[in-house]
């Protein structure tokens, strides 16, 4: 059987052991000479422009991110080829990012770093807390789910999740659907985290309308991907003041263009669509790279079909 693989998202030491482990495999790294592969484990970046009708034997595609929002999705299942995702490789470190954003506007790193340049000592007295208050949660995936376990350590008040269909979601204290739903759970929320995949429904979810129904005291984080907010709306609503603030790890366009507002704007936080950085990512990649090589092996689905 040839695969072809992306090793350098294996790691250097994981890549020899990977070979070590399927000596009946066939791995190639170079995709124009990969057209007879059975099985692709590549970037999205990589994919998107790939012809697939010029691999005739392919039958799986593994991607190697979360995100899937930048391949055709839809016409890689028409040609009955199976795809999944990394689902949750990368859920621990993007749930870290989000506490990472809340605190920062919760505990004044900026002002407190500026003070340090200048040697001030001017201390802030009130700052806000995350215990006793309301969070909501769009997107109730493994990103949501660490998110909102984590929320339990710190004593909110209870948390809130949005998603499509009704059902029980670990860590969730209530779940709602709907138009109704999201403008309920918008509404309640002192913390908005945006944790769901964009695509034609998720497309300017957060829009105008949204910053409305927000609390003025509430902070938006934002750890899914630009488009699903409108960003000319979030602009207007930081700039009148009608949030807290704004925790972006994504934009539109990426990189941000340094004519972008929200560079300048004082409460909002932005990171290079970064929140998924961690020493353990390749290691978990490789992880789920063996599970799902030998569940295909063994004529089992693999993991994380889409």
């Amino acid at each position: 059987m040839k695969v072809y693989i992306d090793k350098k998202m294996m790691g250097r030491n994981n890549y020899p052991e990977l070979l070590k482990k399927f000596p009946n495999v066939e791995f190639i790294d170079e995709l124009d000479k990969a057209y007879e592969v059975e099985a692709m484990i590549i970037m999205n970046s990589n994919l998107k422009n790939l012809d697939v009708d010029k691999y005739p034997k392919l039958k799986w595609i593994q991607l190697l991110m979360a995100g899937f929002d930048n391949v055709d999705i839809d016409y890689i299942k028409r040609k009955n080829i199976m795809i999944g995702n990394a689902r949750d490789i990368f859920s621990i470190s993007i749930a870290e990012d989000v506490f990472s954003k809340i605190l920062y506007f919760n505990r004044n790193t900026k002002f407190y770093l500026q003070s340090m340049s200048t040697k001030t000592w001017s201390p802030i007295k009130k700052e806000p807390e995350i215990f006793n208050s309301v969070v909501s949660i769009l997107g109730t995936g493994s990103i949501g789910q660490e998110v909102a376990k984590r929320m339990k350590a710190f004593g909110v008040k209870k948390v809130l999740g949005y998603k499509q269909t009704k059902s029980e979601v670990p860590y969730f204290d209530e779940i709602y659907t709907g138009d109704s739903g999201l403008d309920y759970v918008i509404k309640e929320a002192d913390y908005l985290i945006l944790a769901l995949p964009l695509n034609k429904n998720t497309y300017h979810l957060i829009n105008e309308n949204s910053f409305n129904l927000m609390k003025e005291h509430a902070v938006l984080i934002n750890v899914a991907r630009g488009d699903i907010v409108d960003q000319a709306a979030l602009i207007k609503s930081l700039k009148q003041k009608k949030i807290r603030g704004a925790g972006l790890d994504v934009t539109t366009p990426e990189p941000l263009p340094e004519a972008s507002e929200l560079w300048s704007l004082d409460n909002v936080f932005i990171t290079p669509h970064n929140a998924s950085s961690s020493p353990y990512m390749k290691n978990r990649l490789y992880q789920m790279t063996v599970e799902n090589l030998e569940a295909y092996l063994s004529g089992k689905k693999p993991k994380y079909l889409l």
